[in-house]
């Protein structure tokens, strides 16, 4: 019976060597397991200083954890987009989007590189200084901390269809009563340069 059973830790060992696992079990143990991405943080890092970096900013601050996306539309899932003439969104990219962004991320402050200082906010952060109200007292009490921010910024995971020439993101930012922005874009790559193919949700408060 010993035998037997090693006999069979065996064979289950033999089926989780590399060359067995399928395509799609590679992907999504690439996705739970290695974290954010180098290219994921260098989008990042394109995008917030065009988005958010202005002459009298001296610091960044950012959510420590990814935000799947919020526009305050009950079931609105713009990656699900139906195809139009100007644009279409490769169902891979709508796949990973969603496959990265099933549950929140932890964020690496040191894979930034940004051209000014950068801060982390955490969520007992939020808690501590907005206590669920985003009223103008609490906004005093956070610039008091960030007083060489413009409010903090919110980022998912970036997903990416196979080729890797189409991506979606979302960015949103709060920098006060009635003040911040959400934004839900589909980024292409085209000749090594990525660049903004379409904002397929835009709304600036403030």
């Amino acid at each position: 019976m010993i035998r037997a059973g090693c006999a069979l830790v065996a064979l289950f060992l033999l089926s989780l060597a590399p060359g067995s696992v399928s395509v799609s079990a590679r992907r999504v143990q690439s996705v739970s397991d290695g974290g954010v991405s180098n290219e994921e943080y260098e989008i990042y890092s394109t995008l917030i200083p065009r988005k958010y970096i202005q002459p009298n900013i001296k610091l960044v601050v950012i959510e420590d954890r990814t935000f799947r996306y919020d526009f305050a539309i009950e079931n609105d899932e713009p990656w699900r987009d139906k195809p139009r003439k100007s644009v279409a969104i490769d169902q891979t990219a709508a796949e990973d989007y969603e496959t990265r962004n099933s549950r929140q991320w932890l964020l690496n402050k040191a894979s930034f590189k940004l051209p000014m200082k950068l801060d982390f906010i955490t969520d007992l952060d939020l808690k501590a200084i907005f206590h669920g109200h985003w009223g103008e007292l609490e906004w005093i009490s956070y610039y008091r901390r960030y007083s060489e921010s413009r409010g903090f910024i919110m980022l998912s995971r970036i997903g990416f269809n196979t080729a890797h020439t189409q991506a979606l993101l979302y960015m949103g930012s709060r920098c006060g009563p009635g003040c911040g922005d959400l934004n839900f874009l589909l980024l292409e790559k085209v000749n090594g340069i990525r660049t903004t193919k379409k904002e397929l949700r835009k709304k600036d408060f403030g």
